[in-house]
């Protein structure tokens, strides 16, 4: 593949949302409508399940497919359809956008309440629990050749290897995953991982070897950020808000700041982060 499946799929929306936004036709539209088609014929998966506004794409491709070889012959076949018309269409969709993303919203609200419980059920367990943070992720120069299908099987192995306990994760107590897509990272995951604060005090050096084995799951192609780092780090304890490390759980503070850090993974405000293509309607992008 050699087309940015998450970067185009971006562009996507954002050029959807933007014709529903114009007033004219602007001069280049159906040249950049049947590029955009031409590559998101190169990149379309019938088994895939899109986001909101993506499936007005869907339904373009399928009607005019049988011009997708001839881009000259595409773009005449476009101006059939008057500027107008093509942004009805895609208003209709962006309706059903918004409350596909106001039900992203409610279901990020509901896993940042259910992951709360959960930390709190663990500082009532433990007098010291080891969190770590970490961001999972694909280097630039690969983008292209990572599909949503490659992220979602990279990521049930390193799941396995989560519930397996093998290695670094040993001593696990509980941890959560949130998976995202953005601009400049595409698809990515912010990851939790916490551990018995008796058997592990080193966050740094945990963070660094998942951020390995993410490595050698992706065969060289994925990268991580280390939110253990000591600059990172500093920002957050001049603040007095560090909140993961470390954290003794009759400290009220520290537990307080945990709980404040740990939501970030789930955070509703983040909606241009959500994923615009999963494998299937069942994909699960939190746990």
């Amino acid at each position: 593949m050699n087309i940015n499946e998450s970067a185009l799929l971006i562009e996507i929306e954002n050029c959807i949302v933007g014709v529903c936004n114009k007033k004219i036709e602007s001069k280049d539209f159906y040249s950049y409508l049947s590029r955009f088609l031409i590559e998101f014929n190169e990149i379309y998966n019938p088994d895939y399940s899109y986001f909101g506004c993506i499936d007005a794409f869907v339904e373009l491709l399928y009607e005019f497919h049988d011009w997708i070889d001839n881009p000259s012959e595409l773009i005449r076949q476009l101006k059939n359809l008057s500027f107008e018309y093509i942004q009805r269409r895609f208003k209709f969709y962006v309706s059903r956008h918004k409350r596909k993303l106001r039900d992203h919203r409610y279901s990020e609200n509901e896993n940042t309440e259910q992951l709360l419980e959960r930390m709190r059920s663990v500082s009532k367990r433990y007098a010291r629990i080891l969190v770590v943070r970490l961001d999972l992720a694909y280097k630039k120069k690969y983008h292209h050749l990572i599909s949503i299908t490659d992220f979602d099987n990279d990521m049930k192995i390193l799941r396995q290897r989560m519930n397996n306990q093998d290695r670094t994760f040993k001593g696990l107590i509980e941890y959560a995953w949130a998976l995202e897509q953005g601009t400049e990272k595409g698809y990515h995951c912010h990851l939790l991982l916490v551990y018995r604060g008796h058997e592990h005090q080193n966050g740094y050096g945990i963070a660094k070897r998942v951020g390995e084995i993410w490595g050698e799951i992706t065969e060289g192609q994925g990268y991580y950020f280390n939110c253990h780092d000591p600059d990172y780090l500093s920002q957050f304890k001049d603040m007095g808000r560090l909140g993961i490390g470390m954290i003794r759980t009759d400290d009220a503070d520290q537990v307080d700041n945990m709980l404040t850090t740990i939501q970030y993974l789930v955070r509703p405000e983040k909606e241009q982060q959500h994923l615009r293509v999963k494998v299937c309607k069942r994909m699960r992008t939190f746990g």
